[in-house]
């Protein structure tokens, strides 16, 4: 496909667009059909940006970039393919290998000088994301960002259509071409060879309460909000958490949600939100690895005031969470719209996945950013990793009338010591 010359604005500019796809084509009319699971996420996307320095990246070329991608898509082909529906409405995905859009920019400021900003909410500017539709047959399932920036450094951000995978589905993927690109011989499972299992599944019957149906929106995949959502982020220490927040149990992940989910009560008064939605990895899903949903999707619900509760109470419920996938498959059909994150409040585990993996002459990137694109008006906090071990950063994307509240909340408990413009 021909590249196509469009001007931005701000430090990252020069956008231009190509496709890249499988080397081999794949066998006419192969399908993939998205369970119930993967259609629930349907109106959501992934938006993943790695950032290398510039002594690692700076003889990296679009077609070294762009080469390892061809083994990948190989051993995954449908990911390249177009979304179409069955006479039913039901989507699926055509193996047509239609290909993943490619964009180069560039930036006007180093590497050092991006990371020095402390919010990495900025990171989005280096995804370019477009949502499914109204088009389906002419929509890329995958972009992927190339930016260089003035020192030689590189960022490769990737906006990711949920539909297909969780988080850690597209590690992997990412973890595969870093391994192509170092020149070892890759494999994936398919979807199909690994089974999923789904544990203490809600058995009583009742509608799940993480998923929320949401008025249709057709072919032009985005999530209906009434709010205008503003995220920004801030880094934090396991250690830091455990010495000023202490709570019976280890799990510093609970630890954090209830911290967080009271500050949020507090703003939000007469509205203080006692049903969250919670998404940790499938334990079972971290090995072997293949490409599909199988995150573990669970509700808390509270009958007291979280903003008046204390924190041991608040991490107990959360520790009393149920999975709530199965009837997440079963409720959802071939042509109603949902979304899980921010149907309620929703808190996402991201700190295990192995993002830091994708290593480039034997280099980690220097940052990694992760967040949800497609959040309802409930709101959502992604936790991921940081650079070193002991570092997690706090995603929050809330309705922007919260924001600045919810920092001043957070500031007041000691969670973030400086507000984040």
């Amino acid at each position: 496909m021909g590249r196509v010359q469009e001007e931005g604005s701000g430090p990252v500019h020069g956008f231009r667009l190509s496709t890249v796809s499988s080397s081999r084509p794949t066998e006419t009319g192969t399908t993939h059909e998205p369970t119930g699971l993967d259609l629930a996420m349907k109106l959501h996307y992934i938006k993943v940006v790695y950032i290398y320095s510039a002594e690692t990246a700076r003889d990296l070329t679009v077609m070294s970039v762009k080469a390892p991608l061809f083994p990948v898509f190989d051993q995954i082909s449908w990911i390249t393919g177009r979304l179409r529906r069955h006479e039913s409405g039901r989507p699926y995905i055509k193996c047509n290998d239609c290909g993943t859009r490619f964009v180069e920019s560039h930036c006007d400021l180093t590497v050092d000088e991006w990371l020095r900003v402390p919010d990495r909410s900025v990171d989005e500017s280096l995804v370019y994301h477009q949502p499914v539709g109204p088009d389906m047959a002419f929509s890329p399932l995958i972009y992927l960002q190339m930016t260089r920036f003035s020192c030689g450094g590189l960022a490769l951000g990737l906006s990711w259509a949920h539909i297909m995978g969780d988080p850690l589905s597209l590690s992997h993927v990412f973890n595969l071409w870093a391994r192509a690109f170092a020149g070892e011989k890759i494999y994936s499972h398919k979807t199909s060879e690994l089974e999923r299992v789904f544990q203490n599944p809600n058995s009583t019957g009742a509608k799940p309460e993480s998923i929320k149906r949401v008025d249709p929106v057709g072919d032009l995949w985005v999530t209906p909000s009434n709010s205008k959502m503003t995220t920004f982020s801030f880094n934090l220490t396991v250690k830091d958490i455990k010495s000023k927040f202490p709570a019976n149990g280890d799990d510093v992940f609970e630890i954090l949600i209830g911290v967080i989910w009271k500050c949020i009560a507090k703003v939000r008064g007469g509205s203080d939100p006692v049903t969250i939605t919670v998404i940790r990895p499938d334990p079972n899903g971290l090995k072997p690895r293949a490409v599909r949903n199988s995150q573990v999707i669970s509700s808390v619900h509270v009958g007291f005031s979280v903003a008046e509760a204390s924190l041991e109470e608040i991490v107990k419920s959360i520790g009393e969470a149920s999975d709530e996938r199965s009837k997440i498959d079963e409720i959802v059909d071939d042509v109603s719209d949902f979304i899980v994150y921010g149907a309620n409040l929703t808190f996402v585990d991201l700190s295990e996945v192995d993002f830091y993996e994708a290593k480039v002459l034997g280099k980690s990137p220097e940052s990694v950013y992760c967040n949800v694109q497609g959040i309802g008006d409930g709101g959502a906090v992604v936790v991921s990793p940081g650079v070193v071990v002991d570092e997690r950063v706090a995603t929050v994307t809330l309705p922007g009338d919260d924001i600045e509240k919810v920092k001043c909340e957070m500031d007041k408990c000691g969670l973030i010591t400086v507000l984040v413009k």
